[in-house]
């Protein structure tokens, strides 16, 4: 067996990456919200791929009245009101 699929060695310690969250977008600061805080969207999901969901539930929060911008990933949702980005947690997924 070769090295390829081998962690690299650590001298036996442990080794975390931890990506922070971003502090600011598009030159704007991103506010997190409270975890209570929830925004619900309807959209038809059938047919569609999981990235192509995301672009629907980004297209239908921009249409909501109040929200400037949003993007949707699998982490976290942003929306952009006024001169802020909103974070809030990632998409829960709605039958």
């Amino acid at each position: 067996m070769g090295r390829r699929n081998r962690p690299p060695d650590c001298g036996g310690h442990v080794l975390t990456v931890c990506i922070m969250p971003k502090t600011e977008l598009d030159g704007l600061p991103v506010i997190e919200t409270d975890e209570s805080e929830e925004i619900t969207v309807a959209i038809k999901a059938d047919g569609l791929r999981k990235a192509d969901i995301q672009d629907a539930i980004a297209t239908a929060l921009r249409q909501q009245g109040g929200v400037d911008d949003a993007r949707v990933s699998k982490r976290e949702v942003l929306i952009r009101r006024g001169d802020q980005w909103f974070r809030y947690g990632a998409p829960k997924r709605v039958s």
